[in-house]
């Protein structure tokens, strides 16, 4: 018997094909083959680092998903090391990868290479920049000088971008704005950087010095496409901010939020700043209350605040007078040092980095104030993380580092964890009996150190 749809179950069938057929095209598929895999999944990550998804490695090396995301720039990440990936609906992506050569070796295949295949090249011309384009260098240039190399890079970035055929026209104009943005983030911060770093202290760039700021954009949230953008408006309020700072008496990260809330008027680009805050800096506020209230009444979205609310807690484990979390750590006499060992004593602990240009401007702050306080009950104490075990040696040795100069292998020591220490320096202070006086306790540098110190003793 031969058997007939009715009009209405034509139309169901037909409905149904018509949105099968859209998800197909919304959808990405994303394959590979890792050669020297470092774990058994490679992870895909958004610009904040959180984890979106893992795609499963297998015995061959090879890994494929399906999956949504949003469009943009995510990080994919070995274990080791992470390139940037821009993803969008519809692609059909195949990537090649060996990490021991990671950036020189991968090459991207099928719909929405010649987008990825441009970011892989532009992160060698990065690399090959090499110190011309560390901050390390260029600030202690003049200022001409600055200005000519700043616009070289720049130049040459952008003609490379412009050479690209066949790449998606919108993709192009992002990474244009973004070029452009690094590069006026780079200018505007040439000022401080260079009084901050050299010894410069009161330079100041001349009246022709260009105004990076001159066409900044609060209000067009389509510029969050663009992974530089949130950072070069935060530059800029930050800059306002500094300014502020000797007219009102106030914790900095809680007058930077302050300012957002005051300044920017568009709502998904404001709470993108603020969830940036909540993020980075909440452990290093000392109004941890009214920052967190702020925050959490700007934002919307539930994932933001569910992660802010859990930070909140945990930064509740490490505020003035909670115990301090310990440390079990190697000295640069390969003796093994806990923070029990050290009661008895106030200790001014430093967690620090030798790639960390801010850390090495304190050393010689560092040392100033151990032998303002040598023979007293005072034990400074510092933990090099983040970094390699060899590059730590070799620098206490040059550099003749004293005090507790300790080692972190990783950053799942307890102690690193609980303080949520996500970057470098970091002081804290703790008291005779470990307990805390100060996460966030001022720089060698600050003058205002001394003095509290010793009140203290």
């Amino acid at each position: 018997m031969e058997r007939t749809f009715g009009p209405l179950l034509l139309a169901i069938i037909l409905m149904f094909c018509s949105s099968q057929s859209a998800k197909k095209e919304s959808s990405i598929i994303f394959t590979g083959k890792i050669e020297n895999p470092n774990t058994n999944h490679i992870s895909l990550l958004d610009l904040r680092r959180n984890v979106v998804l893992q795609m499963n490695i297998n015995e061959e090396g090879t890994f494929q998903d399906t999956f949504f995301v949003v469009e943009g720039y995510y990080y994919l990440e070995d274990g080791n090391e992470n390139t940037t990936v821009y993803l969008k609906p519809g692609f059909h992506l195949n990537l090649h990868l060996n990490t021991t050569q990671f950036d020189e070796s991968i090459i991207y295949s099928g719909m929405g290479a010649v987008e990825n295949n441009y970011l892989a090249k532009k992160a060698l011309i990065l690399e090959d920049f090499g110190k011309l384009n560390y901050y390390g260098f260029y600030t202690k240039l003049s200022e001409a000088n600055f200005l000519s190399l700043a616009d070289s890079l720049y130049s040459v970035q952008k003609s490379f971008l412009m050479g690209q055929k066949n790449m998606d026209a919108e993709f192009k104009g992002i990474e244009l704005k973004t070029l452009s943005f690094n590069y006026l983030q780079k200018i505007s911060n040439f000022e401080g950087m260079k009084r901050y770093l050299t010894e410069e202290k009161d330079f100041q760039v001349s009246d022709k010095y260009p105004n990076a700021y001159a066409d900044i954009n609060l209000t067009d949230e389509k510029l969050l496409k663009s992974p530089a953008y949130l950072n070069f408006v935060a530059s800029y309020l930050r800059g306002e901010v500094n300014l502020m700072l000797d007219k009102y008496d106030e914790d900095y990260t809680l007058l930077y939020a302050q300012h957002i809330v005051k300044k920017v008027k568009n709502i998904k680009i404001k709470e993108a700043l603020l969830y940036d805050v909540g993020k980075w800096e909440l452990d290093n506020t000392k109004e941890l209350e009214k920052v967190y209230d702020l925050i959490q009444g700007a934002l919307k979205k539930e994932s933001y605040l569910t992660e802010l609310s859990e930070k909140y807690q945990r930064l509740q484990k490490v505020q003035k007078g909670q115990v301090s979390p310990t440390f079990e750590l190697k000295d640069s006499h390969d003796n093994v040092i806990k923070l029990e060992d050290l009661k008895g004593k106030l200790v001014y602990i430093d967690v620090w980095a030798t790639w960390c240009m801010p850390c090495l401007v304190e050393i010689p702050h560092l040392k100033e104030l151990e032998a303002h306080f040598k023979g007293r009950d005072i034990e400074f104490v510092s933990i090099c993380a983040m970094d390699t075990e060899e590059s730590w040696r070799k620098m206490v040795a040059e550099k003749e580092l004293r005090g507790i100069q300790l080692f972190a292998p990783d950053l799942n020591i307890p102690f690193l964890v609980d303080y949520m220490i996500y970057g470098v320096p970091k002081f804290i202070l703790l008291d005779e009996e470990g307990i805390i006086i100060d996460a966030n306790v001022s720089r060698p540098s600050d003058p205002s150190l001394i003095e509290m110190l010793e009140k203290l003793l």
